[in-house]
């Protein structure tokens, strides 16, 4: 089955998907540990991960090989939330999905001046940072 980024955009009721919008809203970093865990909770938000990274414009293999898996792994996450909200699956992706959506409408959008480019990314690294601070005082 091919799957069409128009359709899922037009289920999920985003236009724009950006990782940045999703490692803000995230409570994990996928690096380490995390990459091979098999915990619910964290394989949901991977799955929503790949879904995410597919939908910004990566090929299936580069959107699953950011969170360690194949592209295999990326088709039955598609599949997971095309499933979800059909009404069936885990509820907790289509209210992981809520909350990207809000905390996007929060931020600011790609423009063409590159200061408000590099200030996005400096507020991804900070949250990158407090969370990989939290993690460690744990």
């Amino acid at each position: 089955m091919k799957y069409k980024r128009g359709k899922i955009a037009k289920i999920i009721e985003v236009s724009s998907f950006e990782m940045v919008d999703f490692y803000e809203a995230c409570p994990y970093i996928f690096e380490g540990e995390l990459l091979k865990t098999r915990k619910q909770e964290v394989v949901i938000w991977r799955n929503i991960g790949m879904v995410w990274n597919w939908m910004s414009g990566k090929c299936l293999q580069d959107a699953g090989k950011d969170f360690g898996r194949d592209h295999s792994t990326v088709i039955h996450a598609i599949k997971q939330v095309l499933t979800t909200y059909e009404g069936y699956g885990y509820q907790e992706i289509k209210e992981n999905i809520e909350l990207i959506k809000e905390k996007s409408r929060c931020h600011i959008k790609p423009v063409e001046d590159i200061n408000v480019n590099e200030l996005k990314n400096l507020v991804l690294l900070e949250n990158r940072i407090s969370k990989l601070l939290k993690l460690a005082q744990i």
